[in-house]
């Protein structure tokens, strides 16, 4: 049964992290779907990020390679659930997991798998 979006729900890339990095831990929910205002986002749901001073970036990206990524802009660490659109028209089937990079390092931070 497809919602709103289109989507049907059991074919929604949905990954539950619970990881500390770097004396850092980031914690919540990451969803690559349909928003239903419009083109493929990727949702941040009680998305929780404590001890990390940087400013984050977040990549769409295949198997956890930036160079075989979609910059998605910075992460908002002020609200726990956000999304982060990804460009109109493009194909997300390479696109297997997230990944969080210092934004002035560029160092990855966190693989995420969808």
């Amino acid at each position: 049964m497809a919602d709103k979006s289109g989507q049907d729900p059991s074919e929604i890339p949905v990954a539950t992290v619970d990881e500390e990095r770097k004396g850092a831990t980031f914690s919540g929910t990451v969803i690559l779907g349909i928003d239903p205002e419009g083109g493929a986002v990727v949702f941040f749901k009680d998305f929780l990020i404590e001890d990390y001073k940087g400013e984050l970036t977040a990549y769409l990206a295949t198997d956890g390679d930036i160079k075989k990524s979609i910059d998605l802009g910075e992460l908002d660490h002020k609200s726990p659930s956000f999304k982060l659109p990804i460009p109109l028209g493009t194909d997300t089937l390479p696109y297997n997991t997230v990944v969080l990079s210092d934004k002035k390092s560029k160092k990855k931070i966190l693989t995420i798998d969808l």
